[in-house]
């Protein structure tokens, strides 16, 4: 059974376990702690992840997901959630791993992210990349007074003295000589407890990685989502209830020596 079909077990009279052989061995159960040193060298080098340092050295999961992407087959992304649903701003682990093997993973990364409902039908339509604009062309910039929706004033300022990058900051897409590129599609099913008896279901209308270079050889990490809830605990949400979110995502790549799961 798929481990994160809980949909099919919510009325069952013995729930079963969903949170098991997943990449890293992380379950609801683990206390997952990382090394620091990637993390604090990305940020002083004006990373805009946004996690504090002390943090990272005991996190809970409280919510474990499953992704699967439009033309990915034979991948599949799973993330660990270390905030409750329903906070505006998350921190998660994201991995990569085959489809039908938890264990080969190509990539980790540590993110922080921001959601926010678009504002009106223009911001939509961006979100959306109608007409061949918005997500989905080939970069991604926040002005200064952008970052500071993010960040305290002084937080941003020393940010971006740090990459040099005093006006604000720019994201390259993938293939960024196209000029502009469809951002990805997919579903995402999050369960928020061991038994998979309660949980939402996503739909990721869409999704763009990004990145920019920071000093040396470090790399930044962002991905723009736009994603709706349209189950929650197996029962469907109208569409009218359905309330689409932008989601701005701040990564770092992490080695799976970084990270040590308890």
């Amino acid at each position: 059974m798929n481990i994160f079909s809980y949909f099919r077990k919510l009325f069952a009279s013995e729930p079963t376990t969903q949170d098991a052989h997943l990449p890293l061995k992380i379950n609801f159960n683990s206390t997952i702690t990382f090394e620091i040193n990637p993390i604090i060298s990305a940020i002083t080098r004006g990373a805009m992840i946004d996690v504090a340092v002390d943090n990272l050295k005991m996190l809970k999961v409280t919510a474990i997901s499953s992704m699967k992407i439009e033309g990915m087959e034979d991948k599949k992304i799973y993330r660990f959630y270390f905030n409750r649903d329903g906070s505006e701003k998350r921190q998660f682990l994201q991995v990569l791993t085959d489809s039908d093997n938890v264990e080969q993973i190509d990539e980790i990364l540590f993110c922080s992210s921001i959601t926010e409902p678009p504002e009106g039908e223009g911001d939509i339509a961006f979100f959306c990349g109608d007409n061949d604009e918005g997500l989905g062309e080939a970069s991604y910039s926040f002005s200064r007074d952008d970052l500071y929706t993010f960040f305290a004033e002084k937080e941003v300022d020393k940010r971006l003295a740090a990459s040099g990058d005093e006006d604000g900051v720019d994201y390259e897409r993938v293939d960024a000589e196209e000029a502009f590129m469809p951002a990805f599609t997919g579903v995402e099913t999050v369960i928020f407890d061991a038994n998979g008896t309660t949980g939402e279901y996503r739909e990721i209308m869409n999704l763009m990685p990004h990145s920019r270079a920071l000093e040396g050889i470090a790399f930044e990490e962002f991905i723009v989502a736009f994603w709706a809830t349209t189950s929650r605990n197996g029962k469907r949400i109208d569409v009218e209830n359905q309330l689409p979110l932008a989601e701005y995502i701040f990564a770092i790549k992490l080695e799976q020596g970084n990270i040590k799961v308890i």
